[in-house]
This record gives C-alpha cells, structure tokens and sequence, in this order.
C-alpha cells in the first residue's frame, strides 16, 4: 500500500483557514445530504444537483462540485486537498486560492461535459478541482517532497519522494491510462477520469499565468523589491534575501 500522509516543507506561519473552510464545507454537505436523507432521497439530490452533461444547468457546475456518493469518496479527495491545499492557498492567499479552487473545478466539470455530451448519469464530487490544485502544486512547488507511506506485508517505512515525480505518475496512472485503454461510450469507464485531467491541466496552466505575480508577492515578503527596501530604511533587502536563502519554504529559482 502506498499512501501520502504529508508534503513538505510548509509555511509554520500561515493557517490555511479557506482550505479548512473548503474541508468543512464538503464534509457538512455531505453529512447533512446523506445521514439526513433516505437512500432513495440521497440519490435524487445527486441526480438533481449533480451535473449532468445532457442537461446542463449552471448551478450544477458549482454544485456537484461538493457532492459526494459515499463516504469514502469524500474521504479520498478531501485528504488530497488538505495535503496540497495550503501551499496553494500560502502563496495566493485565501480570497485568491478560492478564486483558483472554483475557477480549476468549473473548468474540470465543462471539459468533462465537452466529451460526454450524451451522458445523462450525473457526476459529483470535488475530485477535479483537487486535480486542479494538484496542477497548481505542480508547478508553484516543484522542489516540495511527498511524504508517503508505504506498508508492504511486514515492510513499513516513510519515504519522502518529489511531489512531481508522485503527481505525474499518479496522474498517468490514474487517469491517462484508464481514458486510453477504455474506449467506450463514456472514456475512463463511468468514472469521470476526463474531469480529473481537465482539472489539472487548468491548474498548470492557471499557475503558469499567475507565477510572475506570485514571483513578485514572494520578493516582496522577502524585501526584495525597491519599495520594500526603502520601507525598511535600506536594510532590509540584504538580510532578507539572506532569510530568505535559508528558508526552504520560499521556492529557489
């Protein structure tokens, strides 16, 4: 068994609280939709608010988005996105991080349509837009390690490996090879592997656009920018870019 159980480093002075928020948020919905609910009742909810792609309605594009079928679905991917989240909500800040979580899972959702127009099973799930902060990560954190654990009969050890190495085999693994070898009506085999593809390839793309900026707020927490040299009287550009080279956390260029 191979499990991710961390990353690092990670800012100890930033609180993730919208990906908590993001968190709580899944797990409320979830709770209330399905231990409130009858089986028969929860599966109308997921037809209703659920995206279908035969019959598109906006709403639901936000709306599954925080659905979930089972508790283990829901389990799986909120794992992911507080492992990955708070990186990414760290170097955009909460409001922006939120822009970006909600801007990659519209994305995943409407390339997942695009292919699966006919489709009338609803998908769910927060699943693409995780992919999309995985895309994010990708390229905002390329130097950040993985920590997985790996329990093999009597063999148990902790390893830390690059999160590029785990994100692009687990991406390839997971969802490029299921959508190659399955060529039926629905590629991936009904799970909705083509939302998780979309979802990161607009979180690398996202990154790409927006790393020149996160450049920039990054120099200027470090002292680095003329503006912030003057503020501190001179002084600080030099101590800081020293810091700032002994702090892992900030990413080297």
């Amino acid at each position: 068994m191979f499990l991710p159980i961390g990353d690092q480093p990670n800012d100890p002075k930033h609180v993730p609280w919208m990906n908590y928020s993001i968190i709580a948020a899944n797990v409320i919905i979830f709770a209330v939709t399905r231990l409130g609910s009858p089986d028969a009742k929860f599966g109308e909810i997921l037809v209703t608010w659920g995206y279908t792609p035969s019959e598109p309605r906006f709403i639901e594009i936000f709306s599954s988005m925080f659905l979930h079928a089972t508790w283990m679905h829901l389990i799986g991917n909120m794992w992911f996105l507080y492992i990955f989240g708070d990186n990414i909500e760290s170097r955009l800040g909460p409001l922006g991080y939120l822009a970006a979580y909600l801007l990659v899972g519209v994305a995943a959702t409407l390339i997942y349509g695009a292919f699966n127009q006919d489709t009338t099973l609803p998908v769910v799930g927060a699943s693409g837009a995780i992919s999309g902060v995985q895309g994010l990560y990708f390229i905002a954190c390329p130097r950040h390690k993985v920590k997985l654990f790996i329990w093999f009969y009597f063999f148990i050890t902790v390893v830390h490996v690059s999160a590029r190495v785990i994100m692009g085999f687990w991406f390839i693994l997971q969802d490029i090879v299921p959508v190659i070898l399955n060529r039926g009506p629905v590629p991936g085999g009904g799970v909705a592997h083509l939302a998780h593809i979309g979802g990161f390839v607009a979180g690398l793309v996202l990154m790409l656009l927006l790393k020149p900026l996160v450049r920039r707020i990054e120099m200027a927490e470090a002292g680095e920018l003329p503006h912030a040299s003057r503020y501190a009287g001179g002084h600080a550009s030099r101590y800081s870019h020293r810091r700032r080279r002994r702090d892992p956390y900030r990413p080297r260029e």
